[in-house]
């Protein structure tokens, strides 16, 4: 069970470091491309296709889901999910070598964080955790169906839903003003939906084993739930690229991420029981050291995405002030030449 988790643990800061890295890319590329409410369906297909920085950054994201698969079929999602912050100091260290970015002191403080956050929640880890009473695939499946069918789960994720979509059609209505913090909110929730919705689609199956993976590939509920996750996981992405569009990314990065972070944690502890073994065995002291592990894992991740999207912006406004200087010196250069022509041809 301990190996599984550190094996998890590794698949998971994998999976977040492409993931991190391939939505850097995916904001880069939007950024330079027409707002996506103002083309028409198959235009934004094709702007966003022909976009070579977004493109790499989409495959980035999309073959993350196969190592976050992986994880999420050896540890529980209250684990792995938190390993999303250190995506960003993957995303840090590869602007600094790639970009040729500097490191400033805040940024450190935030890495530092993230990683003793992390080293705390490994530690806080117990070797034995309660495991799905069967592991037969059928059997684990109903397990997972059984616990998503309970009132407080239907609750849990129609609530979130809900909350999603009123806040997508409250942005429309205020003709898109906070899209930065409205879209941002509702990618972060649809994305921690799309994250539970994984997790339960991993419980019908165990890809260490052939049988297992046929078993279940033969249920037509498990390849509904997978299709329910890929529409959820789309849309978050377009939320995404829409918040980041229409809005400030200092905004959008610290929302995205504390609520795709935190929301699974809970759905994960209220869905599928991942925190009874701390009560059962009485393990509270192990409980209450991955809280402490998940608020400084967040103020880290919080550090981070907020500086790093204050330093773009910062930058995004000293090259638009250059290019203004430089059209201005042109203007200027012009002026005086149709001047000095009008004063040789007067001589």
């Amino acid at each position: 069970m301990k190996n599984d988790v550190i094996l998890a643990i590794f698949l998971g800061i994998l999976s977040y470091s492409m993931l991190n890295i391939g939505m850097g890319l995916q904001k880069k590329g939007a950024a330079k491309l027409p707002k996506i409410n103002e083309q028409s369906v198959w235009q934004n297909i094709k702007n966003f296709l022909t976009c070579k920085t977004w493109l790499i950054g989409f495959l980035l994201v999309q073959i993350q889901w196969a190592s976050l698969s992986f994880a999420l079929d050896l540890a529980p999602v209250s684990i792995i999910t938190p390993l999303m912050s250190f995506g960003m100091v993957a995303l840090i260290i590869f602007a600094y070598f790639y970009l040729k970015e500097p490191i400033s002191k805040i940024e450190f403080l935030g890495v530092g964080a993230i990683i003793g956050g992390i080293i705390l929640m490994g530690l806080t880890t117990p070797r034995e955790e309660s495991e799905p009473p069967s592991t037969n695939p059928l059997e684990r499946f109903e397990y997972v169906l059984e616990r998503l069918s309970k009132i407080e789960s239907i609750a849990f994720l129609m609530g979130a839903f809900a909350v999603s979509i009123f806040l997508i059609v409250l942005c429309i209505s205020r003709k898109y003003r906070n899209a930065d913090i409205l879209f941002g909110l509702s990618a972060g929730i649809t994305d921690a939906l799309g994250a539970l919705l994984l997790r339960a689609f991993m419980g019908g199956a165990d890809f260490r084993d052939k049988t297992q993976l046929q078993a279940s590939s033969q249920l037509w509920s498990w390849w509904l739930l997978m299709f329910v996750m890929i529409i959820v996981n789309f849309v978050a992405t377009v939320y995404l690229q829409v918040a980041y569009q229409r809005g400030k990314a200092v905004i959008v990065a610290p929302i995205f991420t504390v609520l795709a972070m935190i929301i699974p944690v809970f759905g994960g502890i209220l869905i599928f029981e991942e925190w009874d073994f701390y009560f059962t065995e009485n393990k509270l002291g192990l409980m209450a050291g991955k809280i402490v592990a998940l608020v400084i894992i967040s103020i880290g991740a919080i550090i981070l995405s907020t500086y790093s999207a204050k330093k773009e912006r910062l930058l995004r406004n000293s090259a638009a002030q250059k290019e203004t200087t430089e059209e201005e010196s042109k203007d200027e250069q012009e002026t005086m030449d149709v001047q000095e022509l009008a004063e040789n041809s007067e001589k």
